[in-house]
């Protein structure tokens, strides 16, 4: 990974002193875990253990996700109750990239990590990622090494990042989400990008600096259902492909360009055997003739697959919308000090 700092970046920090630390927290309908989340992080983040670790204060910045249950409701209640949040509550459901990358916009500790509310991400590992911090790494991200989850969606999940890394121009962690803690001036270089449709897995293997990953068991979630249905995951991954590399537009160029030599190849061997040849008839011909006209369709359909899928990201990005938009935050702007 490159080590080049962002433009105008402010210095890195002596990292032997505490530190400030701001957890981002994505949430869609998680009224059923939120209890248990809570009591998670109190416990994970009590003063002794934040001692052991150099971490001068915790903050959580909780982004509602256009939740429609509770979910807004309890955060607020559990802000008046004294735990350390900032609820940032989205007009609407952007979907949970969007709500990471509200996150971070709005996070200001000098580290900052990034995990899911249904526990699946193990909080505890933050320590030990503020750890691999203090030796030097600007990035610490997670990396599943075994999921307690459906056997079809861990089998997708296996096979979407190995494609990700053979079609990408980045080196993208295998098996590495979202979890991970990251550097402020890391963080400050993913807010620099200029890109609404935001994948920030992938921009974050892109702004570089020093990396690194620590394996984990991911377990079941602690409560709720999982949110992201087998639409929403492929959506993802089609996003994900699409932002991280062009590579598949120069794979259906390949295939175009196959296409045309083969279908002269065999166009030459019919014509040669209907010029040539003393056999009645032309099935072979017709055969082969099949074979171009079926094998010309699946190219043609892939290719335009392919291309559909950067035109729509193309068509999204020109139009400039915000990648969010905030409803309110909870306390206001004029009280987000830490």
């Amino acid at each position: 990974m490159s080590t080049a700092s962002t433009p105008g970046a402010e210095p890195p920090l002596r990292r032997d002193r505490p530190v400030t630390l701001d957890i981002v927290i994505p949430l869609w309908n998680e009224e059923d875990v939120l209890g248990l989340l809570f009591e998670r992080l109190a416990e994970t983040f009590s003063p002794a253990r934040c001692a052991q670790s150099g971490i001068a204060s915790v903050r959580y910045v909780i982004v509602d996700d256009g939740s429609r249950d509770r979910t807004a409701e309890m955060v607020r209640a559990a802000i008046d109750r004294g735990v350390p949040a900032l609820l940032v509550r989205l007009s609407r459901n952007f979907g949970h990239q969007a709500a990471v990358s509200a996150g971070l916009d709005h996070a200001t500790g000098d580290v900052v990590a990034v995990i899911d509310a249904d526990l699946q991400d193990p909080p505890e590992l933050i320590h030990a990622m503020t750890a691999r911090w203090r030796e030097g790494f600007d990035v610490v991200y997670g990396v599943r090494q075994r999921r307690k989850e459906n056997l079809l969606k861990v089998a997708g999940y296996w096979a979407f990042y190995r494609l990700l890394a053979l079609l990408s121009d980045l080196q993208v962690p295998l098996d590495g989400g979202d979890f991970g803690l990251m550097d402020q001036r890391v963080v400050a270089a993913l807010r620099s990008l200029p890109e609404t449709l935001r994948f920030p897995r992938v921009l974050r293997a892109w702004v570089g600096f020093r990396q690194t990953g620590i394996g984990y068991d991911r377990p079941e979630r602690q409560g709720g259902h999982t949110k992201y249905t087998l639409s929403r995951l492929y959506r993802l991954a089609t996003d994900g492909l699409a932002s991280s590399s062009v590579r598949p537009l120069q794979l259906a160029q390949v295939f175009s360009f196959s296409y045309f030599v083969l279908m002269f190849v065999l166009g030459v061997v019919v014509l040669r055997r209907l010029v040539f040849s003393d056999e009645p008839g032309v099935s072979p011909g017709l055969l082969l003739t099949y074979l171009l006209i079926a094998s010309g369709s699946f190219v043609q359909s892939l290719c335009l697959y392919i291309l559909g899928a950067y035109v729509g990201r193309t068509y999204l990005e020109v139009k400039r919308r915000p990648a969010y938009l905030v409803m309110e935050t909870v306390p206001p702007p004029s009280t987000h000090g830490r």
